[in-house]
């Protein structure tokens, strides 16, 4: 039986009053997760563009090689 079918199955053996929660908790998690980043954040993610702009990065393959090498 895979996930899905459990899950059903507990779904069909819970009383009728637990069923709410339940679908309150599904629509909480299927909802995305909205955060404002802080002030702090922002200024971060500024100077990361701007390292970025000035070529001020690693590519992803360099880094991989590096991190082996060690």
């Amino acid at each position: 039986m895979n996930l899905r079918e459990e899950i059903n199955k507990a779904l069909e053996a819970l009383p009728e009053d637990a069923l709410q929660g339940v679908f309150e908790y599904i629509q909480f998690i299927m909802q995305p997760e909205q955060v404002e980043p802080t002030t702090d954040e922002l200024k971060a993610i500024e100077r990361g563009r701007a390292e970025f702009d000035r070529g001020e990065f690693s590519e992803w393959e360099d880094t991989r090689r590096r991190r082996e090498d060690v």
